[in-house]
């Protein structure tokens, strides 16, 4: 079970309305409350675009409906061709203000025709609910500033809020490492050229600032802002380093994560010449250069 909702996940036997929420006779309910304030319209869009690369997003008014969606198959007859298949979908619902609510209600197996079959079908969708939660919380800007509010009010380091943020979203990591053909689109799309407008900064290294969301190993966020590396995508093939003239960017170890162990890091950002040969090297099209922005401004 997710830490998140622990004790925290209910049997609705009557009509009840929480924000607006009236979940139905008979569902399953699960609610979490984050003490973190989620109402400037760009914050909202990072949200939705970081969650749209693994499910399918709607939105209306104050909320963001997140949904996903997995296939259950009948292997009990004894030819291939008389197996049953069946769809089912799980939705976590955000809802967004000077707190975030995040919901959840898991319909009754009746809902899906087709599915009367499944085994195990409420923990199976009560366990994915709480993965899709794990998973707001792991990589969207929620969770950053959580552990912001956690640095001041707890007055915890890096090390202790990192720790304390892995042990609530156990279920994150799964679904972050197991997306290969969401991240073999990504690599092949590049970095986000909006990426100032669509994340905010999560932290600073080495003199230049690492816009977010991070979790480390598996997503490491874009380091720099003139001189803009995309983590997430670096391969690692070196072309960067070799084409600068001015030996912008350094190596720096990058343990565990999925796309390569070591990366160009724009140490070196502020002496940018903007010639852009590495932005036309580099493979995955992991790197984007912008005249005019300053470097590096201190948080």
């Amino acid at each position: 079970m997710s830490a998140l909702l622990e004790d925290k996940v209910y049997m609705v036997l009557s009509d009840t309305a929480k924000r607006g929420v009236y979940p139905l006779h008979g569902y399953r309910y699960g609610l979490y409350r984050i003490p973190v304030e989620l109402i400037d319209k760009k914050e909202i869009q990072q949200v939705t675009a970081a969650l749209a690369q693994s499910f399918k997003i709607d939105e209306f008014a104050d909320r963001i409906y997140v949904t996903y969606k997995w296939k259950e198959t009948d292997v009990t007859a004894s030819k291939p061709q008389d197996w049953k298949e069946a769809e089912l979908e799980v939705t976590v619902e955000i809802v967004t203000g000077e707190v975030v609510d995040i919901i959840y209600q898991i319909k009754p197996l009746e809902s899906f025709p087709d599915a009367h079959w499944v085994k195990n079908y409420r923990s199976k969708a009560d366990q994915n609910a709480k993965m899709i939660i794990d998973f707001i919380i792991r990589n969207t800007i929620i969770g950053e500033k959580w552990k912001q509010e956690w640095t001041k009010k707890l007055k915890l380091n890096v090390q202790e809020v990192q720790k304390r943020f892995e042990g609530l979203t156990p279920l994150a990591k799964p679904l972050v490492v197991g997306k290969p053909a969401a991240a073999a689109a990504a690599r092949k799309k590049g970095i986000d050229p909006n990426f100032m407008n669509t994340r905010q900064v999560a932290e600073d290294h080495a003199n230049h600032h690492v816009w977010g969301p991070v979790t480390s190993p598996n997503v490491l966020g874009i380091h720099g802002t003139s001189v803009a590396v995309d983590f997430d995508l670096c391969v690692a093939d070196g072309a960067c380093i070799e084409a600068c003239p001015v030996d912008v960017f350094v190596w720096l170890e990058t343990p565990g994560h999925p796309a390569s162990e070591k990366k160009a890091d724009p140490a070196r950002e502020n002496e940018c010449i903007f010639c852009l040969a590495c932005q036309s090297v580099c493979p995955p099209k992991a790197i984007k250069i912008t005249r005019g922005v300053h470097p590096f401004v201190k948080q």
